[in-house]
């Protein structure tokens, strides 16, 4: 299966901004009309957007067969709509809000944050007996400062890296051998005398929030992300620093193109901006097909090396949870119906094929779907991403903070790629800036 690129994190930092806006009171009354909520006794509602809400409109129907006398209405609200239209709801305590929604991984903490009594407590519905099928740090994403469960893990990305094997091989080196990124970098060079290409592509003056993509998957590799589980700033510890100091030294063995990250992702594919590797998200996998079908045969995919020898190859790349509403009056009904739809073998075989996203449900994993070789990489890509779900790597702390904090971050790149600032002290001064923005405290190493 593959994942299609329908991101609500593409748009995060204007939906972030507004959640504090409302948590600041600006927006405090405003509220929708009772009937974008719960319609009756026997009606849920959800929003959804995009593939996310194909998939649950057709587990509504299943669902409604074996509920009889229950309609589940779906409703596609839209991305970003859906963001402002939740916000909205959750600023007036849960007026209008439907009894099932979708949240975006790094929306998720944010709203537990700014709105404690947002949602309803799944662990008092039974969740917690589903851990054990889910990656352990998506299900972790999905539960508040005190460990309470309060999103269902919906569908789940990977990090990946894409490499064209055409330009590996014409420069004699064997991808497979690749252990750490230290060894990438020395690959890249290697790969740049033969091939002329440059080992990969970064925004370097960060022009959108996606720029900093690339350091958060470097930084997770190693653990961690801009704030620990204690909602502390993590930015200028010695593994962001690492992370950062591995692009600046990328950077000044000019193996570094620079492109707008709003232009840079199909021009690599086709080759047009000639890279040796693209690092990315695994839903990517199906993107490859859909915009360079030419490129068959010269792009691979494997998972990520280490930072350090022994250190995790595999690293989160977001993903989405089924939420029920606290103020919604059937919380019971609209729990069975998350339950179903994302913790059910009956239920994901029906959503997995309507949205076509990567479920969280490892039981869906052992499924004959999931056997298919790919053939645009020829190799069974679905097994590569499993291998990578299934390392025990730690939850994104993302917290209502996080747009500032891929603010400073993203300006602290600037400086380091394009005006050759010291790593250490652009994070330092980014982190210090961060704490006076929030009033977080810096974590201690």
């Amino acid at each position: 299966m593959t994942a299609s690129p329908c991101r609500p994190w593409r748009t995060q930092v204007s939906v972030f901004t507004a959640v504090t806006a409302l948590s600041a009171g600006l927006l405090t009354g405003c509220s929708m009309s009772s009937s974008d909520g719960s319609a009756g006794k026997d009606t849920l509602t959800a929003w959804a957007w995009g593939a996310p809400a194909a998939g649950m409109k057709a587990t509504a129907e299943e669902f409604e067969k074996s509920h009889p006398g229950v309609t589940v209405k779906v409703q596609d609200v839209g991305n970003p709509a859906i963001w402002d239209k939740i916000t909205t709801g959750m600023a007036a305590g849960g007026q209008g809000l439907p009894d099932v929604m979708d949240i975006g991984g790094d929306y998720m903490g944010n709203y537990l944050e700014t709105f404690p009594d947002g949602f309803a407590n799944l662990g008092d519905m039974g969740a917690g007996s589903l851990e054990k099928d889910f990656p352990s740090g998506l299900w972790k994403g999905g539960q508040d400062a005190k460990g309470q469960q309060y999103g269902m893990p919906f569908e789940v990305n990977t990090n990946l890296v894409f490499y064209r094997k055409d330009l590996f091989e014409k420069a004699g080196v064997d991808i497979d051998s690749i252990r750490t990124w230290d060894q990438m970098l020395t690959a890249g060079v290697k790969i740049k005398k033969a091939t002329g290409a440059d080992l990969f592509a970064v925004d370097k003056a960060a022009s959108q929030a996606d720029s900093a993509n690339f350091f958060m998957m470097l930084a997770r590799l190693q653990g961690t992300f801009f704030f620990n589980g204690k909602g502390e700033i993590t930015l200028s510890g010695k593994e962001s620093v690492d992370a950062l100091t591995f692009l600046k030294e990328a950077n000044d063995k000019k193996l570094v193109t620079d492109i707008p990250q709003s232009q840079g992702t199909t021009s690599q594919m086709k080759g047009q901006s000639p890279v040796a590797i693209m690092p990315g998200a695994s839903w990517m996998v199906g993107s490859f097909q859909d915009t360079a079908p030419e490129m068959k045969g010269k792009w691979g995919v494997r998972m990520s090396p280490a930072m350090k020898e022994g250190g995790y190859t595999a690293s989160s790349a977001g993903g989405t949870y089924l939420t029920v509403s606290k103020s919604s009056k059937q919380q019971e009904l609209a729990y069975e119906y998350v339950e179903y739809s994302m913790a059910t073998l009956a239920g994901q075989k029906v959503i997995t094929k309507a949205d076509g996203l990567f479920p969280s449900y490892g039981p869906m994993w052992k499924t004959a779907a999931f056997k298919e070789p790919n053939p645009y990489f020829g190799i069974n890509t679905n097994e590569l991403v499993i291998e990578a779900l299934s390392q025990d790597t730690p939850p994104d702390h993302y917290t209502k903070d996080y747009p500032k904090a891929l603010k400073v971050y993203d300006d602290a790149q600037t400086q380091v790629l394009v005006k050759d600032a010291d790593p250490e002290q652009a994070l330092q001064q980014a982190a210090k800036l961060l704490a006076q923005q929030t009033g977080r405290k810096t974590a201690k190493d």
